[in-house]
């Protein structure tokens, strides 16, 4: 029913959205939307989505006897509070969620064709309900499984094509490289960490690293650059080189610094965000060839999460690979990017660089939280503790909900061009930044020496229990904060 309107902007190549966002007509369009009707149908296969539950999860207990629902008519009335439904062929009966004979399910009372559902039902998926304190210690061995199950034995990495990085799954099973010491997992880091080396996805004239491939075989590559695939890849390879005894791991770690540092690191401090795609110029095999071209345009923000994530590379880098001046520009890319950022009560920015400065983005906090206790960790100075503290306080503060977790952005306190519009004030609870916010509090708990803040990494963590499986490879992310959560144990 919706009246999309197609615009094709003539020349621009990848960056199409560019002259989108400053098409007035755009936003004019964006803003007039309105949601659709709010009553839903629901087939039993939507049901999982929407409810979280299997199909014929839903079962009615009536005069006895034990019917699955075959539809639900859902009208939301509030996000986390209440949902009334009209059930098929309904009266006055109790019904209770079914887990394959579990009485432990959520119970509505059906009135008037009706019921209002307050609770919040358990995922069959993982057995654990959302909000609970459990983690899942099956975890790894379920990552062993989808990593065995999903790797490429041909080509290296996971699935068929497009070929993407899955920079946690292969992080994830370098943990489970060393906790098991499985061949098998040894040979899907290492075939997969060869391919990306040595076929399409590194750039063998100028270095760094394209965005993703095409085909199966790792060829076609999409040769935009950015900068926070670089830094997760220079992680793994760092860690590989170490855990794995790869001298030639630590060759290619050397050499993706070497493309950033001439590529995307600001002499002011801080990292550019990306390199345009070009596919005419990366084609050209030689740099004689390519000087003969425009050099693709760089964007030269110095966004706060991707600096933070480079920065966090490059001290890894330095501890491995014994070069100093890598700790010193972190430090000072990270002290720009806070002292430029940062707002009393407020946390910090989105970007260093450029207008405006988006404010209260969860994947900011957590990020610069996660390189500041870097620096902590070499350094030893306070105030790389006391500023990760009062960030994760913020987020704890704007952004927590004892259900769901973190919400990837605050909602309250925030006016003009940061106040949530639209469906922007939905919260999104995403999986990644949740683990990733789950391993900063679980270091603040060694660091400060306070295990409130372990506490608060399992309550994190544990939000994520009855999720993270739905997520296949991404729900790695999952086992790294299991990981360290279990290294606090006694904190």
């Amino acid at each position: 029913d919706g009246k999309p309107i197609y615009t094709e902007y003539a020349g621009v190549g990848h960056n199409s959205w560019t002259p989108a966002y400053a098409d007035e007509k755009l936003w004019a369009w964006l803003f007039a939307q309105k949601r659709g009707a709010d009553v839903m149908k629901l087939t039993p296969e939507e049901i999982a989505d929407v409810l979280g539950v299997r199909v014929g999860d839903w079962t009615a207990v009536v005069k006895g006897k034990t019917e699955v629902l075959e539809e639900i008519v859902c009208r939301w009335k509030k996000e986390g509070e209440s949902i009334e439904a009209t059930v098929k062929n309904s009266e006055e009966y109790e019904y209770r969620t079914g887990f394959g004979g579990d009485e432990q399910g959520a119970s509505i009372k059906v009135q008037a064709g009706h019921f209002e559902k307050s609770e919040i039902i358990r995922n069959p998926g993982t057995g654990f309900e959302p909000g609970a304190q459990e983690l899942d210690e099956d975890a790894g061995r379920w990552l062993d499984e989808q990593l065995l199950a999903q790797f490429d034995e041909t080509w290296g990495g996971f699935g068929s094509e497009p070929k993407r990085v899955y920079a946690d799954a292969l992080a994830a099973a370098l943990l489970r490289c060393r906790d098991t010491t499985n061949p098998d997992l040894t040979r899907v880091v290492t075939h997969t960490l060869d391919a990306i080396a040595e076929r399409g996805l590194w750039d063998p004239v100028e270095g760094g690293f394209f965005r993703y491939c095409e085909r199966r075989d790792w060829s076609e590559p999409h040769v935009e650059k950015v900068l926070t695939l670089n830094a997760r890849l220079l992680e793994l390879y760092l860690s590989a080189s170490q855990l794995l005894d790869r001298s030639d791991y630590a060759d290619q770690a050397a050499a993706i610094i070497r493309f950033v540092h001439g590529t995307f690191a600001d002499p002011d401090g801080g990292f550019c965000a990306s390199l345009r795609a070009d596919p005419a110029y990366a084609a050209l095999s030689s740099l004689e060839a390519r000087r003969g071209r425009a050099v693709p345009p760089i964007d030269r923000t110095v966004y706060t999460d991707a600096t933070a994530v480079m920065a966090s590379a490059y001290m890894l880098g330095s501890s491995i690979l014994g070069d100093r001046s890598l700790v010193e520009f972190a430090a000072t890319s990270i002290d720009r990017v806070v002292m430029e950022t940062y707002e009393r009560g407020g946390g910090v920015g989105h970007n260093a660089t450029g207008a405006p400065v988006a404010r209260g983005l969860l994947t900011d906090h957590v990020t610069i939280s996660a390189a500041l206790l870097d620096l902590y960790d070499l350094t030893g100075q306070d105030v790389y503790l006391d500023m990760p503290r009062e960030l994760m306080s913020y987020c704890e503060q704007s952004m927590w909900d004892e259900v769901g977790g973190f919400a990837d952005r605050a909602r309250a306190n925030l006016t003009g061009h940061d106040a949530p519009v639209g469906l922007l004030r939905e919260p999104h609870r995403p999986l990644g930044l949740n683990c990733r916010a789950a391993i900063v509090l679980a270091r603040l708990a060694v660091c400060a020496d306070e295990p409130r803040y372990r506490d608060q990494a399992v309550r994190t963590l544990a939000c994520q229990t009855p999720v993270y499986r739905e997520h296949g490879l991404d729900g790695a992310a999952y086992v790294l904060a299991l990981d360290q959560i279990e290294a606090t144990d006694g904190v």
